[in-house]
């Protein structure tokens, strides 16, 4: 199974606009944001993942697959009275999503089956954080959705009689 949260973390030490700059975490929601929330004072900006959504298992093509979606924020601090201030920061964020985008896409391609190869890159969508969000703070947060292979084989052994 990928680990999104070990490589996230590996990408936000290796891009240049992350690695000093971003203070990386771990959050199990848009709603609960806590190492976010934990940090506000200590940090201005933030790299957050959260691999705790739910999923769902399908059926495809014979097989079954367990798939689960990812959750990456992007957020900075900016000025609430500097509407320019706010601009900048959107734009940072959003530069910062697609180096992240393409490296991703790039691995995708490098990396053995068993790993980002169950990537769904047909539909990765983003969304802008509106208005002020987390005490002064915008971004955006886009969903990575993985279908990776489940062995569903009934063993009698489990169940008694």
């Amino acid at each position: 199974m990928w680990n999104a949260i070990t490589y996230f973390q590996t990408l936000a030490t290796k891009l240049k606009a992350t690695k000093t700059n971003y203070c990386f975490c771990r959050v199990s929601g848009i709603n609960n944001l806590e190492d976010v929330l934990a940090n506000g004072q200590r940090y201005k900006a933030f790299f957050a993942v959260d691999d705790s959504d739910d999923g769902v298992t399908i059926q495809r093509g014979g097989g079954y697959f367990n798939r689960r979606a990812i959750v990456v924020y992007i957020l900075k601090k900016y000025k609430i009275t500097d509407m320019t201030d706010r601009e900048n920061t959107m734009n940072e964020c959003r530069s910062i999503y697609k180096s992240i985008l393409s490296k991703l896409i790039k691995d995708c391609s490098d990396y053995s089956p068993f790993e980002l190869s169950y990537l769904d890159k047909t539909r990765i969508p983003y969304h802008e954080v509106p208005g002020m969000f987390a005490v002064e703070t915008t971004g955006l947060y886009f969903i990575l959705t993985i279908e990776e292979p489940i062995e569903l084989v009934y063993d009698a052994t489990e169940w008694e009689s």
